[in-house]
């Protein structure tokens, strides 16, 4: 339920509403003003001035559709603009560094495998955004509105402080504050979390996981670990 007489600040009660509207979108796509005003119980004025800021901000975008047997004419739905929004997705493995910049939809605008070697002479931290960098200039042509960095490599990591405590193959990596340096270097969000138990979060979300309360996934491939989800949430490691 979305209350418009939540306590707190009223700019801060508008990004709730909006927010929760456009999750709306997201999770029921080709939706009516009218059934958007049921489902978020909020005023169809304030559905109305909500979704009018969201297609300005090219946040969402209008498109017709024609209700189960129906006759009249196609009802205006409204759907995720996901084209005009790009994340960049980071894996770091054992001598490659996979770059894919992607829209919101997840659809592949460009994607690059460059050479990350065990040793050389710069430290891995340096190397990492330097290539991030490089990856910008050579597609600029392609981005759009960049939204966020995500990174999955394997190691000791603690994702709240974005911090990579050890990697292996990487002997110089103790305690890299990649996500901090990055996020700095880029002045955006930057998700850092360990590959495998990226991959559990995705099949828990979006897999065979789905809907699933407790998942336990074995990976035994280049590299063998395990990511638990449980109670709903990633089970993560703390380093002590």
């Amino acid at each position: 339920m979305i209350a418009e007489s939540q306590p707190g600040h009223i700019d801060q009660i508008k990004q709730i509403n909006a927010g929760a509207v456009y999750r709306l979108i997201d999770q029921h796509g080709q939706i009516s003003r009218i059934e958007l005003s049921k489902r978020a119980q909020l005023a169809p004025a304030s559905i109305t001035k909500i979704v009018r800021e969201l297609l300005e901000a090219h946040l969402v975008q209008e498109t017709e559709f024609q209700d189960v047997g129906s006759r009249g004419r196609p009802a205006v739905g409204l759907i995720l603009d996901t084209v005009a929004w790009h994340y960049l997705c980071v894996r770091v493995g054992h001598g490659v560094m996979t770059l894919a910049l992607r829209d919101l939809s997840s659809k592949l605008v460009a994607e690059d495998d460059v050479e990350l070697p065990a040793q050389a002479d710069q430290p891995l931290l340096e190397r990492i955004i330097n290539e991030i960098d490089q990856f910008f200039i050579r597609h600029q042509h392609q981005l759009e509105r960049l939204t966020a960095i995500a990174i999955t490599l394997p190691g000791l990591i603690n994702s709240a402080k974005g911090m990579v405590h050890r990697m292996p193959f990487y002997a110089d990596v103790c305690d890299m504050p990649l996500g901090a340096e990055l996020e700095q270097h880029t002045g955006l969000p930057v998700f850092l979390q360990h590959d495998i138990c990226a991959w559990t979060m995705a099949e828990s979300l979006f897999g065979a996981g789905e809907n699933c309360r407790n998942m336990l996934q074995v990976v035994i491939d280049h590299d063998v670990g395990a990511g638990c989800h449980y109670r709903w949430s990633l089970a993560q490691r703390r380093p002590s």
